[in-house]
């Protein structure tokens, strides 16, 4: 190996983190916008369900950010494409800190969404170049670092709490590492990640809307965003009036469901080239769905809601992932145009699943919020083991080494 070689995988190797960097912050904000909620509702003056549009807002600026990124990942890097991410970040957590009406907060809400429609552009592009050939377990190792930090979001409230640090301080904590990471992505030598070879590779964005297994999978999406995003928001309250917790110990719960996701992508991270994808996303929701149904029946019972929280974050896990594995393995040459399709139906399905389960929690009872969810994820479920018979093409990607 040459020394010029040796200088290039160290150069993928600090993107590769840094990109890793940038999904863990998509994860903190995650984790920690539900259980401050009720902090931003009583600063803000707010009804607590008008307060919660602060992530519809979001997902809408993450929808509007596909839509472009996944054109612009066409013809740039996708460091490029993160820098300029990690910059609308930092926006985003200053507005969010310093807001103080709901026209603000909405406005921050966005700036974070078109952030994360950016990364999620190319941390995906970038992992999918490099992994060619083990697609769905590097991609799930990748959304490990999401889950991780959704994880660590509820925890640094707890710590918050505990401590009576207010959330603008948090916020204002996360604006300054975003701003690191862009700083470190900025002055990183580029490696040019291409999602194809010239800028003229592949059918184009319309022609590939006319394919039946990007409509599924963007369909499955939908579907699995809004329940993964209405969980993680009104989770902390739901445990808090059907389970009757204490603040500490509902943000305890948050974190434990966030702990499943991680646990299940390490999982799918092993277990995905060994077993076709539809048939996996299948099991892995049916486990959720049924983790919900006891959580819905048994919100008070302890030890068994506890393994309920777990169980529907760890089905969770690999749905993501594996959507986008499925996809990258059929239209290699247009991986950032498929992800840009795909995961703007997850970012529709982040706009209304928590607005939904929002309004179930406010106006029905905290039981309804969580039985949206579980429609839901029956519903994934079946849609898909549907995907191996729309695309008869479609396989699990092969083994790594």
């Amino acid at each position: 190996m040459t020394l010029d070689d040796d200088r290039l995988l160290s150069r993928e190797g600090t993107i590769t983190r840094l990109a890793y960097s940038c999904l863990l912050m998509v994860g903190i904000n995650s984790g920690w916008i539900g259980p401050f909620l009720p902090q931003i509702s009583h600063t803000a003056h707010l009804p607590i369900e008008r307060a919660g549009l602060i992530v519809s807002a979001s997902a809408a600026g993450y929808f509007i950010s596909l839509l472009i990124a996944g054109e612009i990942n066409q013809r740039l890097s996708a460091q490029k494409i993160l820098v300029g991410a990690m910059a609308f970040f930092t926006a985003g957590l200053t507005g969010l800190a310093v807001a103080g009406g709901l026209a603000e907060l909405l406005c921050a809400g966005f700036l974070i969404g078109l952030a994360n429609g950016g990364i999620d552009i190319g941390a995906n592009a970038l992992i999918v170049e490099l992994n060619r050939e083990r697609l769905a377990s590097a991609l799930n190792y990748l959304h490990v670092l999401f889950g991780v930090g959704a994880l660590l979001g509820p925890l640094i409230v707890s710590a918050a709490f505990a401590s009576r640090v207010p959330y603008w301080w948090v916020f204002g904590g996360g604006a300054l590492m975003c701003t690191a990471i862009a700083f470190r992505l900025g002055v990183t030598p580029a490696i040019e990640v291409r999602t194809s070879l010239t800028p003229g590779n592949g059918s184009g964005f319309i022609a590939m809307l006319s394919r039946p297994l990007i409509w599924a999978i963007s369909a499955v999406m939908f579907l699995y965003v809004g329940a993964e995003i209405g969980i993680g928001t009104w989770l902390f309250l739901y445990l808090r009036t059907a389970g009757a917790l204490g603040p500490l110990l509902a943000s305890s719960g948050v974190s434990l469901y966030w702990l499943g996701l991680v646990c299940g992508r390490v999982f799918g991270g092993r277990l995905g080239h060994r077993i076709a994808l539809p048939q996996f996303t299948m099991l892995a929701s049916a486990l959720s769905a049924a983790a919900l149904v006891i959580l819905i029946a048994a919100p008070m019972a302890g030890g068994l809601a506890a393994s309920a929280v777990f169980l529907i974050g760890f089905g969770y896990g690999p749905v993501f992932p594996n959507m986008i594995a499925v996809g990258a393995a059929r239209f290699p040459a247009e991986v950032g145009r498929m992800t840009s399709i795909v995961v703007a139906g997850g970012a529709l399905g982040g706009i209304v699943g928590p607005w939904i389960m929002g309004h179930a929690i406010a106006d029905v009872s905290a039981r309804a919020s969580m039985e949206v969810a579980l429609a839901a994820t029956i519903a994934m479920a079946a849609l898909a083991l549907s995907l191996r018979t729309i695309d008869f093409e479609l396989k699990a990607s092969p083994p790594g080494p």
